[in-house]
Formats: structure tokens, sequence, C-alpha cells
């Protein structure tokens, strides 16, 4: 009954949370795909070819998810819907502040006129540099979290040796009143300085 009580609980929580993990990754793919999309969006207009084929042309060449993405904009576009309006559900799909940019710069740049090019040049090199900037912190928070788990290891690693060398005296730490007031107090420490 336990058993299953566990499956039931597990089996509600389980595929809920598979569905944002692979919603989640799904999402990142396309950010990292986006600068390269851009760019081959970027050339197509350079070559004289116009925002729609440079479309294509970015469904043509890349993997999926922005090859899908982009390939449902391009058949909403073709069952009459604007280009505007579905690249703006394309921002509901898909939660990326970079796609946003793209977005609004193309509705803006389509509505005063522009170098949509240029524009997308521009996005691009603005992506690639936060990309570097976002690796380098990821870089530096995860040597601080390795350092922080090194640091919160070494009071137990250094009981458990002591405990090796010289169990009778590290046992009055568990056995006497005096040795759970001072493991109290190391508890409280520790907790005041997190």
């Amino acid at each position: 009954q336990i058993l299953g009580s566990l499956g039931g609980v597990l089996g509600f929580f389980i595929p809920e949370w598979m569905i944002k993990h692979f919603i989640k990754k799904r999402e990142e793919k396309f950010g990292d795909q986006l600068v390269d999309g851009l760019t081959t969006i970027s050339n197509c207009l350079k070559a004289g070819l116009s925002l729609g084929q440079g479309l294509e042309m970015m469904v043509e060449e890349m993997e999926p998810p922005i090859s899908q993405e982009f390939g449902l904009v391009l058949k909403q576009t073709r069952l009459g819907k604007s280009l505007e309006d579905s690249l703006n559900e394309l921002t509901k799909r898909i939660d990326n502040q970079d796609l946003v940019l793209m977005v609004v710069s193309v509705n803006i740049a389509r509505e005063i006129g522009g170098n949509l090019a240029e524009i997308f040049d521009r996005i691009a090199n603005v992506i690639r540099e936060r990309n570097v900037l976002k690796k380098k912190l990821d870089a530096l928070t995860a040597q601080g979290k390795l350092q922080g788990w090194v640091v919160g290891s070494m009071p137990l690693a250094l009981g458990m040796i002591l405990y090796k060398m010289q169990p009778d005296a590290v046992s009055l730490l568990f056995t006497t009143l005096w040795g759970w007031i001072t493991i109290a107090v190391v508890i409280i420490l520790s907790l005041i300085h997190i």
C-alpha cells in the first residue's frame, strides 16, 4: 500500500517535471541556434533576398527546434496571417529574450524602415557577447560552488579522521552533555554564518 501511494505521487509529479525539463532543454537549444539563424537571415538579405526568403533558407539549412518554430511561422504567413502576428506568437511559444529583441526589431524596421541585415548582425553580435559573459559567469559560479562544498565538508571529514585516530576522545562529543552542547554551538554558528 505504501509503495502504491509512493508510485501514485511519483506518477503525478514526474511527468510534469519531465515535460518542464524537456521544454527548458528545447528552449536552450533554440537560444543556442538563434545566433546562427540570425546570421543566415542577414546573409540572405545582403544577397538581395526578402525576409520571407531568408526565413525559408534558415528553415531549410538549420536543425530543429529553430527550423520547426520558424517553419510554423512561415506556414502561418502562407495561410494569411501577418508576419508580425506570427512572430509575436513565436515569442509566446518560446521563452527567450533574444528572440523577443529580434521580433521587436523586425516589427519596428518593417514599420519605419531600416537595414534589416545590419540589425540582425548587431543582434547576433550582442547575443554572442552575452553568451561569452554568461559562460564566464557560469564558470566562476561553478568554482565558487565547488569551494563551498569543499569547505563545507571539511569539518565532517576532519571529524572522521580524528575519530579513526582517537575514537575514545571523539566519542565524548556524542556521549556527554558538554559534547552535545559543543555540537549545538557549532551547528548554530554555522547556520549564522550562512
